[in-house]
Order: C-alpha cells, then structure tokens, then sequence
C-alpha cells in the first residue's frame, strides 16, 4: 500500500526540498559552474565547469541522480579537466516527457546531438551505473570522439549466473520503485555500503519525491533494459546486454566498481575486462555502488591517473 504523508511531513519535506536545492547551488557556485541549456529535442539542461584545461571530461550520471551528484568529485576532477555534466532527459531539471521513449539508442541519440551542439570534438567519458551503459554505447558509436572511457559500476553488462538487479526485476521486483519510507531505507541500504546521515526533512523530502517519480522511473527502467522483450523471450538478458559491443570499444577504459555493491555485482568487472581490448579494472574495498559519492576524492585520483595515462 502507498504510504500517505501527513500535513507535517509534506511541510518537513517542503523545507528539506529547499535545503537540498540550496545546497546544490551553493555547491556549483563554490565550483565555479556555469548553467546552460540544450533545446534538444529533448530539452537538458546542463553545467560546465571550467574552461582553462586542454582536456575535457564528460561526467554521466545514473538511474534517478542527477547532475550536482557529480559536484563532489569535480572538487577534484576540476583541477586537471573541464568538466561537462548534462541532465539526462528524464531526470534533474531537463524533466520526464511520458511521450519519449527512453531507451539506451535513444540516450546514445540524444548525447551525440548534445556532444555536437556544444562543439566537443573530442573528450574524454565517464558514465556512473545507467550513465556508463549509456557512456559505453556511445563510445561504441563514435570511437573517434571519445579518448577514454572511465566506467563506474556500470549498468548494461551481465554476468551470467550471477544475480543482480535485472533478475530481481524479472521476478518482479524493481528496487526503484518506492511506495514508502521502507521502501526508501532499503534502496539507500542497497545504493551505499553505510547509507549518509540526512537531516530528517531532507530525507521526507528524498521520500517523497522518489515515491511522485516512481512510475516515470518504472517506465524508464523498463525501455532501458527492453523489459518487454525479455519478458516475451524473444530475447535474455545476455543477448540484451552489453556484453556483444565491449570489442567494437577500442580506445582505453578503467573500470571502477565498489566490492560491496548490491545492485551489479563487482565479479563482472574482471569477466569484462577480458571482453574489451583494451582494459584494466580497480575495485573499492570500501564502497558499494556509488563510489563518486562515498569515496569522491579516491575515485577522482585514480580516474585523473588513468586519463593521465590513457595511452596504454
């Protein structure tokens, strides 16, 4: 059953809307980011952090984040790279369109007219979770564009015989998909090893917001893994994984992934690395799935050691 909030909690979750918004801004100003919009279709909006480097980095985020989730990592990466950062459609302020279809060509589409409006020649990519399916398709297709992949826990590649989100969806159980706080708890149980202490009306805001967007995220889930055609069987979930496009990947790419992440399991790194021609593999003995917002700092050095070093 959905939980129903009451008058307190929806004015607790008013106000934590308004801290966490704060906080964003205060944190792109303090990095010096600079907001623009991409007409598209589909609309993004998106942030550019510096303009001094002679490199430039393409930050992805995942499934029901958001560009500033980058913000604490850029502290760092910033000193060597420019940093682009775009909303994906259907998530942060470029929105959720019930019309549009949101799947993986679809996100591979819609970067490449963003890539190209903003004048990006060349660059360096990072995609985190759904980003880096996202990150890996698209430099798939445009090998050329792309100078280094930095993939971080990424979605899109399965391990076979090794349970991970997509069986669970499978059997009918999206962890996205929050009807309560509960429900909230233990996707943020599942996403950090040690879930962040949150000002109360910070999280009855998280709350409800993730309970307002659940069906949008259920339908974006869906396109993204083709659920329907799993389901039907006209195809698995290794046929419908990335698995088949790692060889057509030729420039370099690390491979980032916590030991304790629940959603994809970190096994899969080492059983890719082997299926792309070119990469190497660090696990986090520390984290879970997201290691930009656990260990920022950490990550940002050894992607910045690997971009360095991107010609091995």
């Amino acid at each position: 059953m959905t939980f129903k909030p009451s008058i307190a909690f929806r004015a607790k979750a008013k106000a934590g809307e308004t801290m966490v918004e704060t906080f964003f801004k205060k944190n792109g100003m303090q990095l010096g980011a600079n907001l623009h919009t991409h007409q598209g279709p589909p609309f993004m909006e998106w942030a550019k952090i510096g303009a001094e480097r002679k490199e430039t980095l393409v930050l992805i985020h995942g499934f029901g984040e958001r560009k500033e989730s980058f913000y604490l990592i850029s502290r760092f990466l910033k000193k060597e790279l420019n940093l682009v950062i775009p909303d994906l459609p259907g998530f942060g302020k470029s929105g959720m369109d019930p019309d549009l279809v949101y799947n993986l060509d679809n996100y591979v589409n819609w970067l490449g007219r963003f890539i190209e409006q903003i004048g990006l020649d060349s660059f360096h990519l990072a995609g985190c979770s759904m980003g880096g399916a996202i990150a890996a398709k698209f430099a798939a297709r445009f090998p050329s564009k792309v100078n280094s992949l930095s993939l971080v826990g990424p979605a899109g590649f399965y391990l076979p015989g090794k349970q991970s989100i997509y069986d669970e969806a499978l059997a009918g159980s999206n962890i996205f998909y929050i009807s309560s706080p509960g429900d909230f708890e233990t996707l943020q149980s599942r996403i950090f090893r040690k879930s962040p202490t949150l000002p109360t009306c910070v999280k009855e805001y998280m709350i409800l917001k993730a309970i307002g967007d659940r069906e949008g995220l259920a339908k974006i889930f869906d396109e993204l893994l083709d659920m329907e055609s799993i389901k039907s069987g006209k195809v698995s979930l290794e046929q419908a994984s990335l698995n088949h496009v790692c060889k057509e990947i030729t420039m370099p790419v690390m491979l980032f992934w916590g030991r304790h992440d629940t959603l994809l399991p970190w096994k899969t790194a080492p059983f890719v690395e082997e299926l792309f021609p070119r990469a190497r593999v660090h696990i986090f003995e520390e984290y879970g799935h997201v290691p930009h917002l656990e260990g920022p700092q950490k990550l940002a050095g050894h992607m910045l050691n690997f971009i360095c070093d991107a010609q091995f």
